[in-house]
């Protein structure tokens, strides 16, 4: 076919794609939501490259090696954040376990909005309190809804955190935790010992269910 004039690129549907390598596994993706999404990979883009080199990123011989990341991760990052970009596919981030890994990643690479879709799917499946509170220390999550639910069912619930439990929390929200518990429950039972049972004692303690440590958790964690 002859173009009577000089053919031009589209200034939005012209698309440049990337390659990555992660472990043993090639991956070629629309480069534009790299860019747009996460300072991290729009600095790598930018980086100058020296004359004669060889442009990572632009062939299956020259891939952008991503050391360190596990492509199962990258592979819900992808679903994810291409998901979200041109909606659900079946192939879309389903369980907790996924998720997780595209908070894992949308945390380390500044993908804010995909990181925050996370969170939210993360929420609606309804991960448990133990977990709300070790993906929140891990991945920086502040939020009060996201961190108040999980506070407030171990504080409620009649089983004492156990040793390894806490090791998982941190011992000083374990603390911190029976703190509360523990000045709430005193104004209605004087003779209540709750530092005690909730890291130590094996017995239940069914009164706590009843109660709301909500106004407690925000002053003592600062939410």
């Amino acid at each position: 076919m002859e173009y009577s004039k000089e053919v031009q690129r589209h200034a939005c549907f012209y698309m440049n794609s990337v390659t990555f390598l992660v472990e043993d596994c090639l991956f070629k993706v629309p480069r534009e939501p790299f860019e747009k999404e996460s300072a991290i990979f729009c600095d790598m883009f930018a980086l100058p490259q020296g004359d004669g080199e060889i442009v990572e990123g632009l062939s299956d011989e020259a891939p952008i090696r991503l050391y360190g990341v596990n492509k199962e991760d990258f592979e819900q990052l992808l679903k994810a954040l291409f998901g979200r970009r041109h909606g659900r596919a079946p192939c879309s981030p389903g369980t907790i376990e996924q998720w997780t890994s595209v908070l894992k990643l949308s945390t380390a690479w500044g993908f804010e909005q995909v990181r925050t879709a996370a969170i939210d799917a993360l929420m609606a499946l309804g991960v448990s309190a133990i977990d709300r509170v070790v993906l929140g220390r891990k991945y920086d999550i502040q939020s009060r809804e996201w961190l108040l639910p999980g506070l407030n069912e171990l504080a409620r619930r009649a089983e004492p955190i156990a040793f390894e439990e806490a090791s998982q929390i941190g011992f000083d929200t374990a603390l911190k935790l029976a703190s509360v518990r523990e000045r709430l429950a005193l104004s209605r039972n004087p003779g209540y010992h709750a530092m005690e049972r909730i890291i130590v004692a094996p017995s239940r303690d069914e009164s706590a269910q009843h109660l709301d440590f909500s106004d407690q958790i925000i002053t003592t964690f600062d939410l």
